[in-house]
C-alpha cells in the first residue's frame, strides 16, 4: 500500500509541476484509445505475419511432395533397366527439371515470405501514420490547462 501512496504522491507532483509550467494537461483517454488502436495494429500485422507463415509451410509441404512424386517415377524408371544411353540421359534430364524446379521454387518461397512481410509492415505503418497525425493534431489545437 505505500508502493501505491507514493506512486500517486510522484503522479501527482507530475501533475502540478506541468500545471505550474502552464503545459495543458494529458488527454488520457485519447491516450488510452491511441495504444489500444496501436495494439490492434500490432494484433492485425502479427496475424497477416503468421498468415503469410502458413502460406509458405502449406507451399513448401506442396513442393516437398511435388519432389517425392518425381523421385519415385525416376526410381520407377531406373528399375525397369535399359539402355544405359537412356538412362543417362533420364538422369541428366531429371537433375536439370530439378534444378529448374528448386530456382522456382525458392523465388516463389521469396515472394510469400516479401508479401507476408509487406502486410505486416503496411499495419504498423497506417498505424504510426495515425499516431503522427493525431499528436500533430493535439499539439496545434488549443489544449486543456
Amino acid at each position: 500500500m505505500t508502493g501505491k501512496k507514493s506512486t500517486e504522491d510522484l503522479a501527482s507532483m507530475f501533475m502540478n509541476f506541468g500545471k505550474d509550467l502552464n503545459l495543458p494537461a494529458p488527454d488520457l483517454e485519447a491516450l488510452v484509445e491511441r495504444h489500444r488502436k496501436n495494439l490492434q495494429a500490432l494484433e492485425e500485422a502479427t496475424k497477416a505475419a503468421g498468415s503469410g507463415a502458413t502460406t509458405i509451410l502449406s507451399r513448401q509441404r506442396e513442393m516437398v511432395q511435388e519432389a517425392m512424386a518425381e523421385i519415385s517415377q525416376m526410381a520407377e524408371k531406373m528399375k525397369s533397366g535399359g539402355d544405359p544411353k537412356e538412362m543417362m540421359s533420364a538422369q541428366a534430364d531429371f537433375a536439370r527439371k530439378s534444378f529448374e524446379a528448386a530456382l522456382k521454387n525458392t523465388s516463389q518461397i521469396a515472394g510469400l515470405a516479401q508479401k507476408s512481410g509487406a502486410e505486416s509492415f503496411k499495419v504498423l505503418q497506417a498505424s504510426m501514420q495515425e499516431t503522427l497525425e493525431e499528436l500533430r493534431d493535439a499539439m496545434t489545437k488549443p489544449g486543456k490547462k
